[in-house]
This record gives structure tokens, C-alpha cells and sequence, in this order.
């Protein structure tokens, strides 16, 4: 609650306020008289979604790639010939980055201007700097002889900037907001993210944060807008291109509008964590353990591990020593509590392998369920025959359901199965199905479910509606909160375990 007190009785008085969330917003006026009498007024009003991002770049592009796609298909940026890509990224192996040398071919350029710097924006970017020994650039944007911010490093104070120059023109200073009480560590990542709120009352103010905390501001005296292509590892000068950045570079994002502080937390939920990987090459006692000592599928009905006594006569496992087998007629596998809950970004992925394609009996692959539907449900659509993602809207008995099929590979009774995998960014509104590591379906900037999964991860049936069983075999199945790369999908649909992803 906000208490104003007019300059005279009777008086107008205001108050800056930022929604941080779309949606219905009520706002409650309360007036209080002389005689100490209060009288209030509510306000409904909507707050749009708008785009969750400007552009974004991952900076996951394959290993010899020219140019970083950015994910909203709108400003790929050209690799200068000292930038390389399938760096690990801030979340491992199963995350990927770009890697800067530092000289003058390392940097990446947009060819085109992403921001309006005179008014609100912000640029995040996960940052890993390898030298400490010079100034160097994470983002900027150009203007005629300097560049219209910069997010990056201040080698004389040994701390991290965001930073605006007074003018376009001549070199007079810049208005900066540096990180205090915080030391810039070399080889470690970190998330950097730069707000300029061009109507803070005071006046335009920047702020810096360092991962999900404020740790700089400084006001801005001085607004112009900048013209130039957004640049990615290096800023401009009078002279030409200088403070190229020496290190790793990852999931980099500008917004055409100032983050609060809860929007910034959550960009530090979209770096994936492994929650669970069970190779399913052995059982004991009903289970299969989790390789990193987490919590055991356990299977019920007549599920089994198979294992080939001989490899060089019996059938092979889809992948490593061993799949799961399920025959369709109440076998299964489960978690006993939701590795992910699914109101943050996540990842669930499996290799699965249908006894047949059954016209007439859908079939499901995994499900997260809530109390009442699915949060997300991977299945062999019969009505279709293809691969489908299911994802509720809320959790409600029969709610409304969004559906992405694969229509480019249909599923297969043969080989070794096919590798499904589904990622959910939540920051950036974003749902996609990988079949066989390549994208098949999804939206981008239109799916908000963010309602929590409740029940245990379900591993050959769905446990809300229809149950769906699955008959076939199933392997390799993964969990991870936070958002894996493409790169990285790939990686995981190969035919070898890779246990350190």
C-alpha cells in the first residue's frame, strides 16, 4: 500500500506503480477526509501479454555455424571468424554456448537495430569472461560514434556495467550503473541484465543486476536514440570496434521494456538442472534406480526390464544394456513425486519404441499429471498416427487442451525406436516437441500455462482421463528443470547413453 499526501486539500497526487504480471489488474483508491472518513474506488483494467522478447539468442547453434538464429525469427546475427559455438553453457553439457577469443573477428553482428534507446528496455545475457585484464562488451547497440548502451565489463573498476553514453558524437562520459560488493570472478558464469526505465520519477534511470540481485543504478541525464545494428561481444567507437568480450556467451535477451525485479529471478529458472535420468537397464525390487542417486521409477503391472542374454543373437536394447517393456494392458512406470512441477521452465524426454500402430488405441509415452489433467502428455495419437503433445490449459477435469503433432516423421515399430523430447521455456512463452532431435511443433510467445504438476512422473500411461497405455518399449527417459537447447536435444536422441548430461 502507497500513502500520498496532496500539497494542499484537495490536491491531485501520483504514483508510478508496474504491473509484473498480465491479466486482470484491480487497483483500490482510498480517499481520506479531514474528519478522518475513508472512501475507496476500484479500478479493473487489463494488462496485455506483449512479446516476452524483442530477440533472443541462445547462442546454441550447431558447431561450424556462420550466423546465431534468434528464436524469434526475426535477427540472426553474422559470426565474425573468431566466434565458435558448442561451448558448454551455464547449465552443463546439456547447455551451450558461444565462445569469444577476443580479437576483432570476435563478435556478432545483427545487422540491424533490435532496441529504441530513449525509451524503457532491457538485456539480459549469461556471461562466463575468461580474461579480466580489459574492458570488454557482452551487448551493445551503435550509434554514429558511440553505442547506444553497453552491458559488459569495466576493466579499471573490476566490476560489471550497464552504461549509456552522455551523447551520439564526442566522448564525454557516460551515465553507468556499476556492481558494487560483488567481485568478477574469471571462469565462472554468471547472469548479467541491464533495465533502463526511461520514466522513473527522479528521472531515466538504469540498473544492473547480477544474477537475480540489484546491484547498481544511476540515473540518466542525457536520453538520444541510437540507429545503429545491435552487437553482440563488441561496442563501437569514433575509431571503429573495440572491447571485444573474451569467454563464453550465452542465452542472450533484449526487451523492448523494463524488467522488475521477479522477471529478472526468473531468467536464472530457465538454465537447465538435471532432475532425473534413468537409463532403465536394470531393475531390483520392482525399480529402477535414478543414476544420479534420485528418486526410483517404480513398475507396476507386469512392466520389466528387457536385457538381451546375447548380444550378438537377441534383439538389442533401443539404447545401452537394457529398455523398459510394457505390453498396453496396465504396465507402467512411475516417480513418487513430480521431479519438476511444471510452472517453470522444464525438459522431459524418452526413447520409445510401439509394439504396433494401432489404429484405434492411442498410446501414451509420459505424462506430469496435476490433480485434475495433464500438465504436458506425450503420446502416439491413433486418431492420426502421429506423435502428439498434449498440454492443458489449467487444472481443471476436462479442460481445454492445446495439441502439436509431428507431421514430417511418422512413428516407427521398427529400429530403435524414436527420441521424444519436450521443452518448455516460461519466460519466453514457449512449448516444443522434438522428434529424433529435431523440431517438429510447438509455439513461441503464445503458451502461458504455468499451472504446477502434482502427481509423479508417469512413464507409459497417463494417469488423468484416459489412461492410454502404452505398449512397446521405452528407454533413456530424462528430466530436467529448466530449458535445454536444441544442440542438446540432439545430443540426447543419440543411440549411446551419454551419462553426464
Amino acid at each position: 500500500m502507497t500513502t500520498l499526501t496532496p500539497a494542499s486539500p484537495g490536491g491531485s497526487v501520483s504514483v508510478q506503480w508496474l504491473p509484473t504480471r498480465s491479466g486482470r489488474q484491480v487497483l483500490e483508491v482510498v480517499a481520506i477526509d479531514k474528519a478522518a472518513h475513508a472512501s475507496s474506488t476500484p479500478y479493473d483494467f487489463l494488462v496485455s501479454e506483449g512479446r516476452p522478447v524483442v530477440a533472443q539468442w541462445n547462442l546454441a547453434d550447431q558447431a561450424g555455424d556462420t550466423e546465431a538464429h534468434d528464436e524469434s525469427g526475426e535477427f540472426s546475427a553474422t559470426a565474425g571468424t573468431a566466434v565458435t559455438f558448442g561451448a558448454d553453457g551455464p547449465g552443463g553439457k546439456v547447455d551451450k554456448a558461444a565462445r569469444f577469443d577476443g580479437s576483432a573477428e570476435s563478435y556478432l553482428d545483427a545487422s540491424e537495430t533490435v532496441l529504441d534507446t530513449a525509451k524503457s528496455f532491457s538485456v539480459s545475457a549469461w556471461v562466463r569472461p575468461t580474461a579480466l585484464d580489459k574492458d570488454m562488451t557482452v551487448v551493445s547497440q551503435d550509434g554514429t560514434g558511440e553505442p547506444g548502451f553497453t552491458l559488459g565489463y569495466d576493466a579499471t573498476a573490476k566490476t560489471w556495467k550497464f552504461s549509456v553514453p552522455v551523447n551520439d558524437v564526442d566522448s564525454l562520459g557516460e551515465w553507468k550503473a556499476v556492481s558494487t560488493g560483488i567481485s568478477v570472478v574469471k571462469d565462472q558464469w554468471v547472469l548479467l541484465t541491464g533495465v533502463y526505465d526511461a520514466q522513473k520519477t527522479g528521472g531515466p534511470q538504469l540498473q544492473l543486476y547480477i544474477n537475480k540481485d540489484l546491484k547498481g543504478s544511476a540515473t540518466r541525464r542525457s536520453v538520444w536514440k541510437s540507429y545503429g545494428p545491435l552487437q553482440i561481444g563488441r561496442s563501437t567507437a569514433k575509431s571503429g570496434y573495440r572491447d571485444n568480450f573474451v569467454g563464453d556467451l550465452a542465452e542472450i535477451r533484449v526487451f523492448d521494456r523494463l524488467l522488475p525485479a521477479a522477471q529478472v529471478a526468473e531468467l536464472m529458472t530457465i538454465k537447465p538442472e538435471r532432475k532425473g535420468y534413468w537409463q532403465l537397464d536394470q531393475a531390483t525390487n520392482g525399480s529402477v534406480a535414478e543414476t544420479g542417486g534420485g528418486q526410483a521409477l517404480t513398475l507396476a503391472g507386469n512392466a520389466s526390464i528387457y536385457r538381451p542374454a546375447d548380444p550378438l543373437f537377441d534383439t538389442a536394447a533401443l539404447v545401452g544394456d537394457g529398455n523398459l517393456v510394457l505390453d498396453g494392458d496396465g504396465d507402467y512406470a512411475s516417480t513418487a513425486t513430480a521431479p519438476v512441477t511444471g510452472n517453470s521452465s522444464f525438459t522431459v524426454t524418452a526413447r520409445a519404441q510401439l509394439t504396433s500402430l494401432d489404429p484405434e488405441k492411442s498410446q501414451t509415452v509420459l505424462s506430469l499429471p496435476g490433480t485434475n489433467a495433464n500438465r504436458v502428455q506425450v503420446r502416439y495419437q491413433a486418431a492420426t498416427g502421429q506423435w502428439e503433445l498434449a498440454v492443458a490449459k489449467t487444472d481443471v477435469a476436462a479442460p481445454s487442451v492445446v495439441t502439436f503433432t509431428d507431421d514430417q516423421e511418422l512413428p516407427d515399430t521398427g529400429g530403435s525406436g524414436q527420441h521424444l523430447a519436450v521443452v518448455y521455456d516460461a519466460f519466453a512463452n514457449s512449448i516444443r516437441l522434438y522428434v529424433e532431435g529435431q523440431l517438429v511443433g510447438g509455439a513461441y510467445g503464445t503458451d502461458s500455462t504455468l499451472w504446477s504438476a502434482t502427481g509423479g512422473l508417469q512413464v507409459g500411461r497417463s494417469l488423468r482421463g484416459a489412461s492410454e497405455y502404452f505398449a512397446g518399449a521405452i528407454d533413456e527417459v530424462r528430466v530436467y528443470s529448466g530449458a535445454a537447447d536444441p544442440v542438446a536435444v540432439q545430443q540426447m536422441a543419440a543411440l549411446t547413453a551419454v551419462t553426464d548430461m
